[in-house]
């Protein structure tokens, strides 16, 4: 299984911020959740509602923000000095071809050398679809649609990845 424990991340488009919540369960050493300005407060309640459950360490080191996709910030302004991020996750967030090339930009520009991309995707347009994949492999060396029915006996159908990419 994928581990996060002990790692930065950076989520792209958390909206309501499950995934980030979730990387923190698993006790991720720093969690920066981003997203549009207008998520931010469902976000930041989501994280307080689970404050509990969340270990304190961990907790303290969750941060909001927004990042927009079609002005992305540079990374030495949401960086805190770590090897940051050593996880980037982006779940669901490819359904208009329009907004493949602005996160696939921001992608690229927050994305280290060492970082580690976990993508899950599900297939709609074809538009989208090609250009997605034209863009990923651009930018990745080393895709790698996860088999998730022999790894954890999740059936899922074909028009759903789960992609780890590295560069």
């Amino acid at each position: 299984m994928y581990q996060v424990k002990g790692r930065t991340v950076l989520e792209l488009g958390s909206g309501p911020a499950v995934v980030g919540i979730a990387a923190a369960l698993l006790d991720a050493e720093e969690i920066i959740l981003s997203d549009l300005d207008y998520t931010l407060p469902l976000m930041k309640n989501n994280v307080s509602l689970n404050e509990n459950a969340i270990d304190p360490k961990v907790y303290e080191r969750i941060r909001c923000m927004e990042i927009d996709w079609f002005n992305p910030p540079d990374i030495n302004s949401i960086s805190t000095g770590k090897m940051f991020p050593q996880v980037m996750l982006i779940a669901d967030c490819v359904w208009l071809e329009e907004l493949v090339n602005p996160l696939m930009n921001t992608i690229e520009k927050l994305c280290q050398k060492n970082t580690e991309v976990v993508i899950t995707y599900q297939r709609r347009g074809r538009a989208a679809h090609n250009l997605f994949w034209n863009r990923l492999r651009g930018i990745f060396s080393c895709i790698n649609d996860v088999d998730t029915i022999r790894l954890c006996k999740l059936d899922k159908p074909e028009s759903i990845s789960l992609l780890i990419c590295r560069r």
